[in-house]
């Protein structure tokens, strides 16, 4: 009876055991090394975070890994990973880049594939977040297009990101204050349809906005001329991106041959005229090799008095966060001093009553992790083990998010969080090292999801502004997918941008618009145009 009783506390105990992950996970730790986005590299001898992050998860989810933390500098994060792929050296985890690179990374035989059932068995609670449309379900409808996202060949090969703030607009007409105090433009009278926006560029140019009394100020930049093909329904590349798509009637079409964009074209070669354009404005002054990308120097500097460069957050003023405002606004006050304003405008309307800058959707894989395919599938397995003790364990991510309260990060009223260091020394002590190992720049659960959106103060700011008349954008690419002939757009685009240039100089005339499309599609775009109608018609 004795026996009897000691081997049923036996089994108890085991049974309790195979519940609790062990304290100590046994044998030799699995090596994982991982090239996030990261805004610095990381100090060895400073990094207080991986070892932490280690720790947890070994003593709370019995997972045993010696994290590598492997900095690859963003402006050239291809060029080094290709060299580190072609010579065997890559990391086990590494970005995805963007779409193209994804199918690249894909044909080359690079990364790893998977099946659908794989991750759910080893990521659960983060399969069942994303099916289930994330923190709050206002993706639902978005689900099946992440499915879509994830797969190549009825397989998985990268967890895309998938959050609401992906398809929020992220370019907004920032305009001068000084400048228009000076002409007694206000809020509510800035510009609101094309006629009026010209007509501003035309006072911008001739009334001396500066008061320096010289003729040496224009309209607008570039990324604001791109406004006004909003103004026609359309989305651009020019100058030096790739086309978007949009839909006429059914059918898919370039917006670099719709006819709308002959009238756009129209309008900004009358404005070349009257002198209201920079005549440098394709190499421009706005982002500037070596500068922080989304600075408008041309209008810091005033050379012009608009920019659509950057985003509300990048001018956010002082008071949205108590720090020291957006990484363009501090630029601006640096240059202007600290009491000069900008003021955030509305996007010119077109004769259709359209207007805005192009938006994403909620689905992307950019910023997403893909698997070197030299790994086994036992360490992918344990991979996803990790992404979804992320997506469970709130103090886990929370060390590897923010860092060590009170040294690293502050709790602030709201329930998000301010940080105490910049980015990039946040980064030398480990903090976001992991990232790519608990999702993109955010894991997948409510808490990652309110820190990031739902209960930021900044994107709260950046909402209440885009509710206003105007404000908003909406205009989405109509092909979400990287198109079999994608390489024919590097000299698609090189055509677009010449022709254009030269349209808006009055290098050419604009009666031989019918020879440019004729020439565009000759070129490789009646191929694309097909391909991307092919797939248009697949998805309904």
């Amino acid at each position: 009876m004795k026996c009897t009783r000691i081997l049923a506390l036996v089994l108890a105990l085991t049974m309790l055991m195979a519940l609790v992950p062990s304290a100590v996970a046994e044998g030799e730790p699995v090596k994982i090394s991982v090239a996030s986005y990261m805004f610095g590299p990381i100090d060895n001898d400073r990094d207080v975070i991986t070892p932490l992050v280690e720790q947890q998860l070994r003593e709370k989810h019995g997972i045993n890994v010696d994290i590598e933390v492997v900095y690859i500098e963003q402006s050239n994060y291809a060029e080094i990973l290709n060299t580190r792929l072609a010579g065997g050296t890559a990391p086990d985890v590494f970005l995805a880049q963007s779409a193209t690179m994804l199918n690249t990374y894909y044909d080359q035989g690079v990364i790893k594939s998977w099946d659908e059932d794989f991750f759910r068995e080893n990521a659960p609670d983060v399969y069942e977040f994303i099916m289930n449309g994330a923190a709050y379900g206002d993706l639902k409808g978005d689900v099946e297009a992440w499915k879509k996202a994830s797969m190549k060949d009825g397989k998985m090969i990268v967890i895309p990101s998938f959050k609401p703030d992906g398809s929020m607009p992220y370019k907004t007409m920032i305009y001068r204050g000084d400048w228009l105090d000076k002409l007694g433009v206000t809020q509510d009278t800035l510009p609101k349809t094309v006629d009026d926006f010209v007509a501003l560029m035309r006072r911008f140019t001739k009334e001396d906005p500066d008061g320096n009394q010289q003729d040496d100020t224009y309209g607008c930049s570039i990324t604001a001329m791109k406004a006004l093909f909003g103004a026609y329904g359309l989305a651009t590349g020019f100058s030096g991106g790739t086309s978007y798509w949009v839909v006429r009637d059914g059918k898919v079409v370039s917006s670099d041959v719709a006819p709308e964009a002959k009238e756009v074209i129209s309008i900004l070669a009358g404005m070349y005229a009257d002198g209201l354009i920079d005549p440098e404005f394709v190499s421009g002054k706005e982002s500037i090799e070596g500068s922080y990308w989304a600075i408008s120097h041309g209008m810091v500097n005033g050379l012009y008095g608009v920019s659509a460069n950057a985003s509300i957050d990048h001018y956010r003023l002082k008071e949205v966060l108590g720090d020291d405002g957006g990484r363009c606004a501090t630029e601006y006050w640096a240059v202007n001093g600290p009491d000069s304003t900008f003021v955030y405008g509305p996007w010119p309307a077109g004769p259709g009553g359209d207007y805005g800058w192009q938006v994403g959707t909620p689905v992307a894989v950019s910023e997403s992790a893909v698997y070197n395919v030299n790994m086994s599938d036992e360490k992918l397995a344990l991979i996803f083990r990790i992404l979804n003790a992320f997506a469970t364990d709130d103090e886990l991510y929370m060390t590897a998010f923010a860092g060590i309260e009170g040294e690293h990060y502050e709790k602030t009223e709201n329930g998000t969080i301010k940080r105490l260091m910049s980015n990039e020394e946040l980064n030398a002590v480990g903090v976001w090292g992991t990232r790519s190992l608990y999702g993109n720049d955010r894991c997948f659960s409510q808490l990652g999801y309110d820190l990031a959106f739902y209960k930021d103060p900044s994107i709260a700011n950046r909402l209440n502004w885009f509710k206003k008349d105007q404000y908003n954008s909406y205009i989405q690419n109509a092909v979400t997918e990287t198109l079999p002939s994608n390489e024919l757009f590097a000299e698609l685009n090189t055509i677009r941008d010449e022709t254009w240039v030269a349209m808006i100089r009055g290098e050419q005339s604009l009666d031989a618009w019918d020879a440019y499309v004729e020439s565009w599609l000759s070129a490789g775009g009646q191929t694309l145009t097909d391909e991307a109608n092919a797939w248009y018609e697949a998805q309904k």
